[in-house]
């Protein structure tokens, strides 16, 4: 658990640590740290004959976001996601004599980059969002099971409500799918030009977070 906590805390450190930096630069950077619920979701296990899915049950999730405005319209953002769950088997039909349901408890670090678009002007009351960003998440189960750094995406909207020229808050959803690994399905397409093309099992987890923050604008 300890290499676990250090890995939350440097992206939240470097978040905060870029800001002074950026602000003296760029007027309108936004800090907003944020607190949500991430809905329950599976990682896909289409090739098992025994189990369905494996499970990461909906929890409480929190993170950080930074923007730096680039455009009246666009801002680069920079995030920093984590949830705290568990693993859980879903079997096909019985389960086995004497199986845990529950594998380990996990821990998702997600850190990615993207932009940021925003509906109307910067003195807006209310601004409508839409953002698309890439990086990874860290997937850290607790016991024997070794930690997973994995390539992800978030694609998201929501509002902006302004309070002040300081301060404001966010509302938002984002679907945060993860890749987890590819298998051979054992299935072949050949043709006659182009050659032989072999089919792959894509496992991935597919979450749901919703979320609020407070902003803070420098």
């Amino acid at each position: 658990m300890t290499r676990t906590k250090t890995l939350a805390i440097v992206p939240l450190l470097a978040l905060v640590g870029l800001a002074p930096v950026a602000a003296a630069q760029v007027k309108g950077i936004e800090i907003t740290p944020t607190v949500g619920y991430r809905f329950d979701s599976s990682v896909s296990t289409d090739s098992s004959a025994i189990v369905s899915s494996v499970d990461v049950p909906g929890s409480v999730s929190f993170g950080l976001t930074a923007e730096f405005p680039v455009h009246p319209s666009l801002n680069v953002e920079v995030l920093w996601s984590h949830q705290s769950s568990d693993l859980e088997v879903d079997y096909r039909g019985t389960p086995p004599a004497g199986a845990n349901t529950n594998l380990a408890s996990l821990n998702v670090d997600t850190i990615q980059v993207g932009g940021l678009w925003q509906s109307g002007r910067s003195g807006d009351k209310v601004r409508g969002y839409f953002d698309f960003l890439l990086g990874a998440s860290i997937l850290s189960p607790s016991g024997n099971y070794d930690t997973l750094t994995r390539f992800s995406m978030t694609m998201g909207g929501g509002a902006k409500f302004r309070i002040s020229d300081k301060v404001g808050v966010r509302l938002g959803v984002r679907w945060m799918p993860v890749y987890i690994n590819s298998e051979d399905s054992g299935y072949y397409y050949c043709d006659p030009y182009w050659g032989c093309y072999e089919y792959y099992n894509t496992n991935y987890l597919s979450q749901v977070d919703t979320h609020v923050g407070l902003i803070i604008r420098f």
